[in-house]
């Protein structure tokens, strides 16, 4: 049965964090964020009132100023009307009144936004006053004015820039009437370039854009006075395309892109709002969103730069207060796994006032009884098994004691299997099994007839038969300790011969447990080099010869290899012999001194 790999479990610290980032950061983050999107939309709502505010104020200046312009002009017209009823005078007579009187000058002064006046009968023959305006494009919309006062139509052009001082003008033409005829007509030349002068202080600087387009998407007026200077079709922008799409006094607030050649598009908030008149101008306020949206971009960033702080003091804090759970526990840890390894004097030194500080406590306690369990358990332990082994060698005491000729027998052949096993490379617990294996190798001749174990001559063929059948009674006699069996039953085939020749079963080669022919050779070794009524004993080198020479017929040749190796070592001597059983006699509890490190 393979052991499990535990599962891996996630570290404290990770949890801490993890349980920090969300009652803690994350909440954080959504609130900042909240409040300035809640700041942006009220900001740009406050812009948006502001734009508006600012385009309707501009659009009123306009229409009063358009309306102040016109209104001179209207005045010029009707005081003709009014002398020419009065007096009955001729027009052209007044026209000559007029140029020799210079009457038009005053309409021109520095401060008047008309640069130039003139009246005109109907053949165009008059008197002026103001530079003449000699551009085809304003001469074109004089001569339009002209032919439409004729007709007995007041006109208001839309702006026409003057190229060469850069300033849009508007052309006015009034009719002068008697009765129902038209007598002549007042030509003026406006200046607009006050819209402009009106639109710089709502710019606040250059932060904010404010512009005026005619009907035709031209521009007008600029709060950036250069801006005249270039193309002066705004209409594809798209705050200028609502506004010229719009109808009536409409007025609303846009976002919008306008699109750049070598950079990214400008992002705009714009408003629009339609100049209360019939002349067709239009003012839109606009901003990009980057200076309308400052402040909240700036309070993002300082949001986003407190939740960073937050983040790392989270993070500092987390590090060491998981620290501060995890480092005892960690310790802990260490402990129980000593303490799983059999170090039961383990214990863990933790000074923490909380629950992991009795848990060290319980840790310790535990430790505490499991130590002193452990020392009883090896004390009962140690007892048992001087009980286990003091029974097995009262079984070959007892086998001993029927046969005085073989008294120690037992415990020398327990001795050379030792030996045997350990110069064949056996661990240090399975040569305790063989050496149980030598103990009780005999056990089954307390089933045989005292007579037969006594003879002092040699046995007659019905009495070897008898005497084979030790190794079944032996069998019969572990069965009732099945733990003694399955470690050292093994031993009782010490008579089953390589070759098949031996008993009970006949067995031959590998199939005769190991044990059972490390025992053989044990036996046999003991039986040719001790006394015996009908046959002396033989030198150990002659024994060992004897051994050699049935390898691989009686013996496992292993085994008589291993034998000669502990002969070449020095550990087989009469001496050792007897001392092993002698100590085994004192020392029931366990194996006598290895063969290596017993004394000569």
């Amino acid at each position: 049965m393979t052991a499990t790999t535990p599962k891996r479990r996630g570290r404290i610290l990770v949890s801490l964090l993890l349980l920090l980032l969300l009652v803690g950061v994350l909440p954080l983050l959504w609130t900042s964020n909240k409040l300035v999107e809640d700041s942006r939309s009220m900001l740009k709502l406050d812009q948006m009132q502001l734009q508006q505010g600012k385009a309707h104020a501009l659009a009123q200046q306009i229409e009063e100023y358009l309306k102040n312009v016109r209104g001179r002009v209207h005045t010029v017209a009707k005081t003709l009307e009014l002398d020419l009823d009065a007096t009955g005078t001729v027009f052209a007579l007044k026209l000559t009144h007029i140029r020799d009187t210079r009457a038009l000058e005053r309409f021109v002064s520095d401060d008047s936004p008309i640069y130039y006046i003139g009246v005109v009968d109907t053949k165009g023959d008059g008197s002026g006053a103001g530079p003449q305006l000699l551009e085809p494009s304003i001469q074109m919309v004089l001569q339009e004015g002209f032919a439409r006062a004729m007709q007995g139509t007041t006109m208001a052009s839309d702006p026409v820039m003057w190229k060469l001082a850069k300033e849009p003008m508007s052309i006015i033409a009034e009719p002068v009437r008697r009765g129902d005829d038209v007598q002549g007509v007042v030509l003026a030349v406006a200046s607009l370039g006050q819209i402009g002068k009106m639109a710089q202080p709502l710019a606040e600087g250059e932060s904010v854009e404010v512009f005026v387009v005619d009907r035709r998407g031209q521009l007008v007026a600029h709060s950036k006075k250069n801006r005249l200077d270039g193309n002066l079709d705004v209409s594809d922008i798209q705050v200028v395309k609502d506004l010229l799409n719009s109808g009536g006094l409409a007025a609303a607030t846009v976002e919008f892109n306008i699109p750049q050649a070598s950079a990214p598009d400008r992002r705009m908030l714009g408003s629009y709002r339609r100049v209360p008149d019939n002349s067709g101008l239009g003012v839109v306020v606009q901003v990009d969103l980057d200076k309308a949206y400052h402040t909240v971009e700036q309070m993002r960033r300082n949001a986003f730069m407190l939740v960073g702080a937050v983040t790392v003091l989270a993070i500092l804090v987390g590090v060491w207060f998981a620290g501060e759970i995890s480092r005892p526990i960690r310790q802990l840890a260490r402990g129980a796994r000593q303490l799983a390894t059999g170090d039961y004097a383990t214990r863990v030194d933790i000074s923490s006032r909380n629950e992991v500080g009795e848990l060290a406590d319980a840790f310790n306690q535990m430790g505490d009884d499991i130590q002193k369990a452990m020392i009883e358990i090896q004390k009962q332990s140690e007892t048992n098994k001087e009980l286990f082994m003091g029974s097995i060698k009262m079984l070959a005491n007892a086998i001993d004691e029927k046969d005085p000729y073989t008294r120690g027998h037992s415990e020398r052949v327990a001795y050379y299997s030792m030996v045997i096993a350990k110069h064949i490379g056996m661990t240090e617990d399975e040569v305790e099994k063989v050496y149980l294996s030598g103990i009780i190798h005999d056990v089954g001749k307390i089933g045989i007839e005292d007579k037969i174990l006594r003879k002092p001559a040699a046995l007659t063929d019905e009495e070897y038969e008898i005497m084979k059948q030790h190794p079944t009674k032996g069998e019969h006699i572990l069965q009732a300790v099945p733990m003694l069996k399955a470690m050292a039953g093994a031993g009782l085939m010490h008579h089953e011969n390589i070759d098949g020749s031996g008993y009970p079963l006949g067995l031959k080669g590998e199939q005769i447990p190991l044990l059972g022919r490390i025992v053989s050779v044990a036996d046999a070794f003991d039986a040719m080099t001790t006394d015996r009524p009908y046959s002396k004993a033989m030198t150990f080198e002659a024994s060992l010869a004897r051994l050699r020479f049935l390898a691989g017929k009686k013996f496992d040749p292993d085994c008589v290899t291993a034998m000669e190796k502990a002969g070449e070592a020095g550990d087989l001597s009469t001496a050792k012999a007897r001392r092993a059983s002698v100590e085994s006699r004192k020392q029931p509890a366990a194996p006598p001194e290895s063969a290596a490190g017993g004394a000569a």
